[in-house]
C-alpha cells in the first residue's frame, strides 16, 4: 500500500525513478521523488537526478509497481 502524503495544496505520491547511462545496462533504480502529479514527479526527478549522464529515465507511482517478492521471501 502507497504512503500519501499531505500537503498544504493536496495530496502527493511517492515516485520510484529508474535511469541507466547505456543501452547495454537495465534500468536501475536511483532514488524517488514525492510529487501531486506525475509533471511534477518528472520535473522534480529530472533535477534531481540529473548530476549523472543518463541515456533514459523514467519515474513510476510506488503505488503501481507490482511486487513479485519481497526481501526474505522463499
Amino acid at each position: 500500500m502507497a504512503v500519501k502524503y499531505k500537503r498544504v495544496s493536496g495530496d502527493a505520491v511517492e515516485y520510484a525513478v529508474f535511469a541507466r547511462k547505456t543501452r547495454a545496462e537495465p534500468l536501475r533504480q536511483v532514488g524517488s521523488v514525492v510529487a501531486p502529479d506525475d509533471d511534477l514527479a518528472a520535473a522534480y526527478a529530472r533535477a534531481t537526478y540529473d548530476e549523472e549522464r543518463w541515456i533514459e529515465m523514467a519515474i513510476v507511482r510506488k503505488d503501481h509497481v507490482i511486487a513479485l517478492w519481497t526481501p526474505g521471501e522463499s
